[in-house]
């Protein structure tokens, strides 16, 4: 179980927690290993009500550079929302967004990237779920104050045609508080990427999510005449040569492994060479001592426990 409670900062706590295995049970599949997500994760319990809906930070899960949250969504009356459940967008996803949505850590201003997701995780219980997960570039997540605001929660149909479901603003603080298991493997390998070399400066590895920092010996030349907010078919083959095509997996015990090559990061020219960042937060949580190795391009990392 979880340590201790981290109660919200700011508007209305709202007094029913629920522990970070209960939270993430239907984010990480039915299977999770709850007693490692209560070992690392936290419950929050901080939310805000406007217009008869409330809004609450269940728990955070993270490590050194990425973190996850999940919310729930819930009118004050009991009544569940006016949509369909079974008409889903994949994997159970729902075809809900906010009008506006923003997670700030406060006092960070590097780079960030991550998803996020509508999904119910039980039909009997009248409120929906909302995820966000994160990876942060530059320095440690974790101590950070969360600024959560969103507003207006709608339902989009096929022609992607809105239709608000809850009109309302709600924003409330909250600590990212939660045990950094994450290791660093041995790094300095090398392996060709494209005719040109890449050398692995750091890994970190966690239960939750990996990230592997490298760099190539040359250097990545972008298109300076693309269109602003659009990707040109140079830069996207510039993409493709430095940070898309280096392939990287879990390698487990059981003999299957998960494939990560995925994942997202940064990429920026640096001094003549290119400095890469490429991570991302599991499918599943994954025991460390459930890894036997990862595969980083043609480099094989055993992980020793």
């Amino acid at each position: 179980m979880a340590a201790a409670l981290v109660l919200g900062i700011g508007a209305g706590a709202s007094g029913v927690f629920k522990t970070a295995g209960e939270a993430f049970s239907g984010v990480f599949g039915p299977t999770a290993d709850t007693e490692i997500i209560d070992q690392i994760g936290r419950p929050i319990g901080a939310s805000d009500t406007d217009n008869g809906v409330t809004v609450t930070a269940d728990a955070i899960i993270g490590d050194k550079y990425h973190y996850a949250i999940t919310y729930s969504i819930v009118r004050d009356d009991g009544e569940a929302f006016d949509i369909d459940l079974s008409k889903t967008v994949g994997d159970g996803l729902l075809p809900l967004n906010f009008a506006e949505e923003d997670t700030t850590l406060m006092g960070y201003f590097g780079g960030t990237h991550g998803g996020s997701y509508f999904y119910d995780a039980d039909p009997n219980d009248p409120s929906i779920q909302y995820v966000e997960t994160r990876e942060i570039s530059d320095g440690d997540v974790h101590g950070h104050t969360v600024q959560a605001k969103f507003s207006d929660l709608y339902v989009f149909d096929e022609d992607m045609n809105r239709t608000v479901i809850a009109e309302g603003d709600w924003s409330f603080k909250f600590n990212l508080d939660f045990e950094d298991t994450s290791i660093n493997l041995p790094a300095g390998q090398t392996f060709d990427l494209n005719g040109m070399t890449a050398t692995i400066d750091q890994i970190t590895l966690s239960p939750l999510a990996l990230r592997v920092d490298y760099t190539v010996d040359s250097e990545v030349q972008w298109d300076e005449n693309a269109q602003s907010g659009k990707q040109s078919d140079h830069d996207s083959a510039q993409m493709q040569k430095y940070f898309d095509d280096v392939q990287i997996s879990i390698n487990k015990a059981d003999g299957t492994s998960l494939d990560m090559s995925y994942a997202g990061g940064s990429i920026k020219p640096q001094g003549g060479k290119t400095v890469c960042q490429k991570g991302d937060i599991f499918s599943e949580i994954i025991p460390l001592e459930n890894i036997v190795s990862l595969t980083i391009g043609s480099v094989e990392i055993p992980v020793q426990q």
